[in-house]
């Protein structure tokens, strides 16, 4: 069996007596000036913040990969970044102990570029792009230095190849593939596919590696931790799981969601690894293999993975968390906020209670009573509104224990659904001629065939009619059309006799307002009610996603007695409002009696 592939932190003195062959794969030396003077700032910045006491116990760059070719290492992956530390130990070469010298680069397509790094000749450096280069930033590395103190040199190498007890150093991501690995692949997908080593690839190797199983158990071992560590990246692969977990769309190594978490609890208080760092996850579990005690730490590492793992999926599985949990995430909240709930919960019913109380604080704000605040939302609070109306979609689900429906997170993140006023505003109807026609003619269309009841209703919708087929003629088209418009939205949004002008204080408030995604949001251009009902009734019977409550709305559930299909009055409005204020009071606990 070949060997796996595996993976160390290195320090720089760990490689100095090393040699490091560059294939002819690779594409030339091409870091600038910006790049290197970047690079020295960083490390700079870590030796000062070790000196005060703070700050990480040693800089990490990103990773080299290397294949074992002969008494060489064949450089996969990370030329540019050990090129450019050759060319900085050979401007320090003077402040290095007697007998200590940088690595050695060569190079296949270039073979005198070993000799030029070694000692950079200036009438050389404009023979070929890569001297050209080489020599740039090593000039680039003198003037920064220059731009120092005496001392700088010196304290700069002992930071370069010092040791933690030492001050820290810098060290490198030492990632080594088998020798029956075809390199070729692998350069491929790391440079012209731009896709670096993951997370997820470099602590895998790390659980891998050799010396964590005894020899005769080794294969048996590495092949199940293989094949579970498949099993959960194929269970997070399926849309309805991740996009309960998390809001951000993601291809690929979707394991570094749970070894994110892992990496939390595995991150000691006293490290100072920054959140933000790309190689975060790696780096704090190399940290926690170099620094615990514990005897077996391969087997609770790897049982800690396994654990959140299944910890995920019982909270997918059990109906009240999946909907609590997934609401949180829903409207912003992160994966690390439920996991600090978690730990201060001593029980299964405590965490719950605690989740009830985070979702709360989350929707209603100001600590007002659930009936005052919703009452004062309106269209301008968009953020506060859209959390109410998923909740809303939420308990809607959670209060009746005799449905096992459940809310699809997966199409309302996708889809990315928003706010939409369910009886048109007319202060926001189109203004461009052509979106005014068409407008005019998708709700001609309509209207011709939808006899109304009332009867004063219909002798105006008759009267409409005429008048939309005249002025689509007229030469004062645009300047008409806002009258003509405003009358037919206020016909299918007025109160029965069309004598109610609260509806014109209701139309930004949250009795008016309904979750639809962001493309039936956009076709719908300010229509009509009867023509967004018909749409979503078009959407339900060719099942589309659609939020319950929006579609509630539409088929107007939340009003006793409908008396007309065709319009949403203030009656509605007040009724729909009513039913997310009692909602929510039901799922809280509150009662107090919505007016």
């Amino acid at each position: 069996m070949s060997q796996q592939n595996s993976i160390v932190l290195k320090s720089i003195d760990e490689i100095l007596t090393e040699s490091f062959f560059i294939p002819f794969y690779q594409r030339g030396y091409r870091w600038t000036k910006r790049q290197a003077e970047d690079l020295l700032d960083d490390i700079y910045e870590f030796q000062r913040q070790k000196k005060a006491g703070s700050g990480t116990p040693f800089y990490c760059l990103q990773p080299v990969v290397v294949k074992k070719r002969d008494q060489d290492w064949e450089l996969i992956d990370g030329q540019q970044r050990l090129t450019t530390i050759h060319i900085l130990l050979n401007y320090l070469k003077d402040q290095m102990t007697p007998g200590q010298t940088p690595y050695t680069i060569s190079y296949e397509t270039r073979p005198a570029s070993k000799k030029f790094l070694e000692n950079m000749d200036v009438a050389m450096s404009h023979e070929n792009i890569d001297f050209f280069h080489m020599h740039e930033v090593q000039k680039a590395i003198a003037a920064w230095f220059e731009k120092k103190d005496q001392t700088c040199k010196s304290e700069f190498l002992h930071t370069l190849l010092g040791h933690d007890g030492a001050g820290g150093c810098v060290k490198i991501i030492w990632y080594q593939i088998n020798e029956e690995t075809d390199v070729t692949k692998i350069f491929t997908r790391l440079n012209m596919g731009k896709i670096p080593l993951s997370n997820a690839e470099l602590v895998k190797a790390l659980l891998l590696k050799r010396s964590n199983f005894e020899e005769q158990e080794r294969y048996l071992r590495q092949l199940k931790i293989a094949q579970e560590w498949d099993e959960i990246e194929r269970v997070l692969q399926a849309d309805d799981f991740w996009y309960f977990l998390c809001g951000e769309k993601q291809e690929a190594n979707r394991i570094e969601f749970v070894l994110n978490l892992v990496a939390r609890d595995l991150k000691d208080d006293k490290s100072a690894i920054p959140v933000d760092d790309p190689s975060y996850i790696f780096l704090t579990f190399s940290s926690w293999f170099e620094a615990t005690q514990d005897p077996q730490p391969f087997q609770t590492c790897w049982e800690k993975i396994k654990r959140w793992f299944m910890t995920l999926q019982e909270w997918y599985q059990e109906h009240d968390l999946f909907h609590m949990i997934g609401f949180l995430i829903a409207s912003g909240k992160k994966i690390s906020d439920i996991q600090n709930v978690l730990e201060q919960s001593a029980t299964k019913s405590d965490f719950k209670k605690n989740l009830k109380a985070m979702i709360r604080a989350q929707v209603i704000r100001q600590n007002k009573s659930i009936e005052v605040y919703i009452k004062q939302l309106s269209y301008g609070d968009r953020v506060e509104v859209v959390r109410v109306l998923l909740l809303f979609n939420i308990t809607s689900l959670l209060l009746n224990r005799a449905t096992n429906a459940r809310f699809q997170f997966d199409y309302y993140k996708k889809q990315k659904w928003d706010l939409e006023h369910i009886h048109s505003r007319t202060d926001t109807l189109p203004n461009q001629k052509k979106k005014q026609s068409a407008w005019l003619e998708n709700t001609l269309d309509f209207i011709k065939d939808s006899v109304l009841l009332d009867q004063n209703a219909e002798r105006d919708r008759q009267a409409l009619i005429q008048e939309a087929e005249t002025l689509k003629n007229s030469e004062n088209f645009k300047t008409e059309f806002p009258t003509l418009a405003e009358r037919i939205i206020n016909l299918y949004g007025c109160s029965v006799d069309g004598s109610d002008s609260r509806s014109v204080d209701w139309g930004d408030t949250i009795g008016n307002l309904t979750l639809l995604d962001s493309a039936t949001n956009r076709s719908y251009q300010n229509a009509i009610f009867p023509i967004k009902r018909k749409d979503i009734i078009a959407l339900d019977k060719s099942a589309t996603f659609i939020p319950l409550c929006t579609k509630n709305v539409f088929l107007k559930y939340y009003r006793k007695n409908v008396t007309n299909m065709q319009r949403w009055d203030v009656t509605d409005m007040e009724s729909y409002q009513n039913a997310i204020i009692n909602a929510l009071q039901q799922f809280f606990d509150e009662q107090e009696a919505a007016a």
